[in-house]
C-alpha cells in the first residue's frame, strides 16, 4: 500500500503544534513559580551570622537580625583583662551593617553579619587602659573585637594571652641587691624564686610570708624594685618610725591590716626572678624593655630636731632626776618616678613619708632640798671679859634682852651689857602716870544721846 507523503508530513506538522500548545505553557508556569520561591526566602539553614533566618524574606529577616544586635550589646558581652580584673568593653566601638549584609546573603545559606569598627575610637579606648599595649597587640585586638561581634558571642580578650605577650629573652628591666637578716626572710626568698605577672596582674608580698618584720623588709626591697618602672603601686604603707636596714623613702609596713601590692600596667608578662647566694639576695624584674625610660629620685630629704620634754616625780629623791626617754630626730623624704620619652619627661610624686620626732623626756625631783647646815667656826676668847661678853650678849641669848625689854626693867648699865644675877630693886614704887587733860569734853561725862547708868563696881 502506498503512503500519502503528503498527508503524512499535514499530519506529523498537526501533532507537533498540538504537542506544542499543550506543554510550551506547562513549562513556562512551572518556571516561572520556581523562581517566585528561590527569590524571596531563604532555605532553612539560612543563618545571618549567628542569627537564623529560615523561611524568612530579606524584608522579614531585618527586624529580627536588629532585635538580635540589640539584644547582645545590651549584654555588655565584651570585656579585656587578665583573670578577674576584667573591664567591659563599649559596643559603641562596633557598626553593625545589617542591611548590606542581608542584601549580600545567600537565601540557600545565608552570609557573614558586616562589621565595621571605628579605629580611632578603639586606640583611644585601648590608650585609657591601665596596661600599656603594644602595635601589635593593637592589632590584634582589632581582629578579635571584629570576629567576636559578626557572631554576637561573648568574650574576653586577655593581652597576656597573646604572642605578643610573651617575651623570649626575658631581659632585667629592673633589680635590687640587699642581704637577708633572719630565715623567715629567707624563706620568702625561696618562695618568690620565679614569680609571674601576666599584663594587668596584681602581686600581693603577704602571698609568699606573713612574718611582719620579714615581710615588712621584703615588702621594701620590692618597692624599690618596682618604683623605677611603669608598675603601678595599688598599696603601701610606711611605719611611724623609720625600721633599721630599711632605705629612707622605701619604708613598707606589713601586718594582719596592711599589704604591698602592684598591678603589671603593661600588655606583656614579667617575671620577678630571686636569687641568693648565702645571706646575698638579687631580685630582677625581667620581661619587654618599656617604651620609656623610667628612674626613681629621691629628694628633699630634711632632719626634724626633737625637743626636750621635763616632768617631776616625787618618788625620785631630792636634788635628782633620770634619763625617761631618748630623743630621736624627725625625717621627712620624697619619693618622685622620673619618665622619659620621645614625648618629653614626666615628674610624678609616688609619695611623701614623714616620720615625727621623738622628744627626749628627763624626769626630775618634785622634793625641795633641805637648806645646807652651817656651823659657824669656834673662836678662842683672849680674856674673861670677852668671853662674858661673848656668852651673856647678844651673840649667843638674843632673846634674853627681848625679854627685859618687854618686862620694862633696865639693865642700869650704859654699855648695852645685862647682869641679871643682881636685880635691881626700886627704892619707893612707882606711881601711875596720870593721864593728861583731854582738850575737849570730859571722858567721865555721859555722851549725849545715850543713857546714864549707875556706877560701876
Amino acid at each position: 500500500m502506498m503512503i500519502n507523503l503528503k498527508r503524512f508530513a499535514v499530519h506529523t506538522l498537526l501533532l507537533v503544534a498540538l504537542i506544542a500548545l499543550i506543554y510550551v505553557p506547562s513549562f513556562a508556569l512551572i518556571s516561572f513559580t520556581g523562581k517566585a520561591t528561590v527569590s524571596e526566602n531563604f532555605s532553612d539553614t539560612a543563618r545571618i551570622g549567628s542569627v537564623p533566618v529560615s523561611g524568612l524574606t530579606r524584608k522579614e529577616a531585618k527586624p529580627k537580625v536588629q532585635e538580635a544586635v540589640t539584644a547582645w550589646s545590651k549584654k555588655t558581652p565584651l570585656t579585656v583583662g587578665t583573670g578577674e580584673e576584667t573591664l567591659p568593653i563599649p559596643t559603641e566601638l562596633v557598626t553593625f551593617q545589617i542591611d548590606e549584609s542581608i542584601k549580600a546573603a545567600s537565601l540557600k545559606k545565608g552570609g557573614a553579619l558586616q562589621v565595621t569598627i571605628d579605629e580611632a575610637a578603639t586606640e583611644e579606648y585601648l590608650a585609657t587602659q591601665p596596661i600599656t599595649y603594644t602595635e601589635e597587640q593593637i592589632q590584634t585586638f582589632k581582629t578579635w573585637l571584629v570576629k567576636t561581634s559578626e557572631k554576637l558571642e561573648e568574650s574576653n580578650f586577655d593581652p597576656a594571652e597573646t604572642v605578643a605577650a610573651v617575651d623570649p629573652t626575658g631581659e632585667v628591666v629592673s633589680s635590687v641587691t640587699f642581704m637577708t637578716r633572719s630565715a623567715a626572710e629567707e624563706q620568702m626568698i625561696d618562695a618568690m624564686a620565679q614569680v609571674d605577672i601576666k599584663a594587668g596582674q596584681l602581686m600581693n608580698v603577704k602571698t609568699y610570708g606573713m612574718d611582719p618584720v620579714a615581710a615588712s623588709f621584703i615588702g621594701s626591697k620590692l618597692y624599690e624594685l618596682f618604683a623605677k618602672t611603669p608598675f603601678e603601686i595599688v598599696e603601701r604603707m610606711p611605719h611611724p618610725q623609720l625600721p633599721d636596714d630599711v632605705t629612707l623613702g622605701y619604708d613598707v609596713k606589713i601586718d594582719e591590716k596592711t599589704d604591698f601590692a602592684v598591678r603589671n600596667t603593661q600588655a606583656v608578662n614579667y617575671q620577678v626572678i630571686a636569687t641568693k647566694n648565702g645571706s646575698d639576695v638579687t631580685l630582677e624584674l625581667r620581661g619587654t624593655p618599656f617604651k620609656e625610660t623610667v628612674t626613681a629620685v629621691l629628694e628633699a630629704e630634711k632632719t626634724i630636731p626633737y625637743r626636750t620634754i621635763t616632768r617631776y616625780s616625787p618618788t625620785l629623791s631630792a636634788g635628782t632626776s633620770s634619763d625617761t626617754q631618748s630623743g630621736v630626730e624627725g625625717k621627712s623624704i620624697e619619693l618622685y618616678r622620673v619618665t622619659k620619652s620621645n614625648e618629653g619627661e614626666i615628674k610624678r610624686l609616688l609619695a611623701l613619708d614623714f616620720y615625727t620626732a621623738t622628744p627626749a623626756i628627763v624626769t626630775k625631783s618634785s622634793q625641795e632640798e633641805a637648806p645646807p647646815v652651817v656651823i659657824p667656826p669656834a673662836e678662842e676668847s683672849t680674856d674673861d671679859t670677852t668671853d662674858d661678853s661673848t656668852n651673856d650678849g647678844t651673840t649667843e641669848n638674843p632673846t634674853d634682852n627681848t625679854d627685859n625689854a618687854t618686862d620694862g626693867s633696865t639693865d642700869g648699865s650704859t654699855d648695852g651689857t645685862t647682869t641679871p644675877e643682881q636685880p635691881v630693886t626700886p627704892d619707893q614704887p612707882t606711881s601711875p602716870d596720870t593721864p593728861d587733860a583731854p582738850t575737849t569734853g570730859d571722858p567721865a561725862s555721859p555722851v549725849d544721846g545715850e543713857p546714864t547708868d549707875g556706877a560701876v563696881g
